[in-house]
């Protein structure tokens, strides 16, 4: 079985995130860095990251008009980054030309669909008038013709997922071991998930909450 994590470094200080990762980097296959890290922190932080030798996931969830957005990515180019996010909802056209940027500087464009704290109910408010289910399928159909690297998803998407676009690789966040749900509502465990298909699973607080070491190693055992 796949035993793909990313932790989810949820963190605002050098100090926190390499704390963090000298406790657990042999167990995770990636490091995943959000925003609350990358707005604070300088290209030089970000590239020490490098000395755990593992890939580095820059998610950055960029969204904007074509030119600001492939310009955004082109600036990523000198951070020894392996993967980096855009929004879905950036289009077809600006999504193949960020594409072409990312490839150009060997980063993995991953796709966002409908973020995992999100069900019917906030799409309704928002003017959306498609449940989540077949928002996430419209969004899929247009990262598959961009020929992104994969997407980014609920675990309760990954099977319909991989019926229409097989060649995507699905990153999982919403992972959730107990009822703690914190500000997620679509979610499952690790093995539920790897079940279902996903080919990484995105793991922040249910690792870095309490004792990470511990935490993680209860996930793996989950697995067998």
């Amino acid at each position: 079985m796949n035993k793909s994590i990313f932790v989810a470094c949820d963190v605002s200080s050098q100090k926190e995130i390499l704390e963090l990762l000298s406790k657990i980097h042999k167990e995770i296959s990636g490091i995943k860095i959000g925003l609350q890290f990358i707005t604070q922190r300088s290209p030089q932080e970000i590239k020490e990251l490098s000395k755990f030798n593992k890939p580095i996931f820059y998610d950055g969830k960029f969204f904007d008009i074509k030119n600001t957005l492939v310009e955004s990515i082109k600036s990523l180019r000198n951070l020894n980054i392996s993967y980096a996010t855009v929004h879905l909802l950036n289009g077809l056209d600006a999504l193949k030309a960020a594409n072409e940027a990312a490839n150009d500087i060997n980063i993995k464009l991953l796709g966002v669909s409908v973020l995992t704290s999100f069900n019917d109910e906030d799409l309704e408010r928002l003017g959306f008038k498609e449940q989540v289910e077949k928002q996430v399928l419209r969004l899929i159909k247009i990262a598959n013709e961009a020929n992104l690297h994969g997407v980014i998803c609920s675990p309760l998407e990954i099977e319909i997922i991989k019926e229409i676009a097989p060649n995507l690789k699905c990153f999982t966040p919403g992972i959730r071991q107990d009822k703690n749900k914190n500000d997620q509502k679509r979610t499952m465990n690790a093995k539920q998930a790897l079940e279902a298909g996903s080919d990484c699973l995105i793991i922040g607080r249910p690792i870095t909450e309490g004792d990470p070491k511990k935490n993680i190693q209860e996930i793996l055992s989950s697995l067998n």
